[in-house]
């Protein structure tokens, strides 16, 4: 149980959201703006946790019951997540290449990121609610905890276990943030800003492409 623990953490930690952490310095240079930080990230926080619990309970379930009798169905989501990864790293490295990808907030995002903290709490539940639909590693990870059959109070466990480490990043830029001197705030705020334009793409890069060719491997090998 401690295992499935720390491999949901870990796979939360690689869930790398360089467009929810791109909005932490707009928002802290904001007034208010702990507070609106972290209206932003409780609503990610609680879509994070209904989506995992929709999944896991919801389509996890009905996925064990069809899985029971075709054994080939959890495997082949799994080649079929590896070989989407593989594609985004793909993609990714062509923007890379061809320098067209940016992590610059839209004028749209930025002018939502300006709203009213109630509305800040919806939009960042709306945003990750979005990105946990195409994610497949979250998908797969749901689903997973679904099939395992565990209480409604592990399950819960387990999903906000992952929620937290799925956010930890953005908490750590705005902690950072709190504690800093007035004279390093607008530094730390660079140093992300730099840190995200730097490393944010090599390292989803890196990502998709490990878990892409996990998930690939093992799907193909339990089918097999």
């Amino acid at each position: 149980m401690i295992g499935l623990f720390i491999s949901l953490a870990l796979l939360g930690l690689a869930a790398i959201d360089p467009i929810g952490i791109a909005a932490m310095p707009i928002l802290l240079l904001q007034k208010n703006s702990f507070a609106r930080s972290f209206a932003f990230l409780g609503g990610s926080f609680v879509s994070l946790v209904l989506m995992g619990l929709l999944f896991a309970r919801g389509s996890g379930a009905i996925i064990l019951r069809f899985d029971n009798a075709n054994s080939w169905l959890v495997p082949s989501l799994e080649v079929l997540a590896g070989v989407v990864l593989l594609g985004i790293a793909i993609v990714l490295l062509w923007h890379i290449k061809n320098r067209s990808l940016t992590l610059e907030p839209s004028a749209n995002m930025t002018n939502r990121l300006r709203l009213n903290s109630w509305y800040l709490f919806g939009f960042g539940a709306a945003l990750v609610a979005i990105q946990s639909v195409v994610d497949v590693v979250f998908v797969i990870a749901m689903i997973r905890i679904g099939e395992l059959q565990l209480s409604s109070i592990t399950t819960l466990a387990a999903v906000i276990t992952y929620s937290i480490a799925a956010l930890v990043l953005q908490v750590a830029v705005v902690a950072a943030f709190r504690l800093a001197s007035e004279k390093q705030k607008r530094q730390i705020l660079d140093e992300v800003h730099s840190l995200l334009s730097r490393y944010a793409n090599e390292a989803l890069v890196i990502i998709s492409l490990g878990l892409g060719c996990g998930l690939l491997v093992n799907g193909i090998l339990t089918l097999i």
